[in-house]
């Protein structure tokens, strides 16, 4: 039988874990050449690490948060929310300092729909097995030349051989 005071917590609980992923009716219509600018409705899937392997985990900093890249080491590619859904993008490129198993500063292209994303991070406080990213961007850049900056944090974690 349960506790009236754990069943209490639980009802009050509950209500807090639901989400409601439709846009407000205030919201404006977005059109093709803007679904790129908006925030991603829901994040890419739960991604699991190999023993032995590295992966970089980043999470959108505006609300509702989302998971929205992600890159195992070696990183020649990255699996990137673009317009809701989960992109497999080859890297273009790749600068700045050594982060562990990755760089600060990496690019990667969908050439399908030639849309750039740049992801730049300010490495933060090492972890058992990994690192945080204390602060960073990704920046979307459509065949347009529209351009979309979203402030994102993570972890760059790796799993034990």
């Amino acid at each position: 039988m349960m506790r009236p005071a754990l069943l209490a917590v639980l009802i009050a609980v509950l209500p807090a874990c639901s989400h409601d992923p439709k846009p407000e009716a205030s919201q404006a219509p977005r059109s093709t050449s803007q679904a790129i600018a908006a925030v991603p409705e829901a994040g890419l899937p739960p991604q699991r690490l190999a023993p032995g392997k590295c992966g970089l985990f980043l999470w959108g900093m505006s609300a509702p948060r989302q998971f929205v890249l992600f890159a195992e080491s070696p990183a020649a590619s990255a699996l990137v929310l673009l317009d809701g859904k989960p992109v497999s993008l080859p890297m273009t490129g790749a600068g700045g300092e050594v982060f562990g198993q990755f760089v600060t500063d990496m690019k990667f292209e969908d050439a399908a729909s030639r849309t750039q994303v740049q992801v730049t991070l300010k490495p933060g406080d090492a972890l058992e097995g990994g690192q945080r990213v204390d602060t960073g961007n990704i920046l979307f850049r459509d065949a347009e030349g529209w351009e979309t900056i979203l402030p994102v944090t993570g972890v760059r974690a790796c799993m034990p051989g």
